[in-house]
């Protein structure tokens, strides 16, 4: 399973959504950078993604585990509706993008757990990486995202060069 994942697609969803990450964040030391920035570069990356599953999906062929499925959809309207809801919207696009991280990297982790240590272990550091910089040095936020999807980025090489 791990040589059909690094030969037919899961380097690219690394790759894809690091160098997106990484737009992102030079974008948002932009002072006048607007949201719906962020939001076209996230669909044009949804898009994308859905066009790799599609082109390598004959590739590798397995049943979708339904309750992993339910399990992200759960962590996805928690993150995104409920939890904002009670606790209040985020007060900045700052605020704002380090909750999507947290989502994201919320997910990242049940997939390793479920699937394999890799994505625990980038879960846990961008989370971390996220948290310290939003907490302890709050001026650094935009290069430390850079650096979270150039850790992507790098995982996608992992997968792809070190996966036997």
């Amino acid at each position: 399973m791990r040589a059909a994942i690094r030969s037919h697609r899961g380097h690219f969803y690394l790759w894809l959504w690091g160098f997106i990450w990484i737009a992102i964040a030079a974008l948002g030391w932009i002072e006048s950078t607007q949201s719906w920035i962020t939001s076209a570069l996230s669909l044009v990356g949804i898009v994308v993604t859905f066009a790799i599953a599609f082109i390598h999906g004959s590739h590798v062929r397995t049943k979708i585990d339904r309750r992993f499925l339910a399990v992200c959809i759960a962590l996805i309207l928690f993150g995104y509706i409920a939890f904002p809801a009670v606790l209040g919207a985020p007060h900045s696009y700052k605020s704002g993008f380090a909750l999507s991280i947290l989502v994201v990297m919320q997910l990242y982790v049940v997939s390793g757990i479920w699937f394999d240590n890799y994505l625990l272990w980038v879960g846990i550091i961008i989370t971390a990486l996220t948290v310290a910089t939003i907490l302890f040095l709050p001026a650094l936020f935009w290069a430390s995202t850079a650096l979270c999807g150039a850790t992507l980025v790098a995982s996608g090489f992992y997968v792809r060069s070190s996966w036997r």
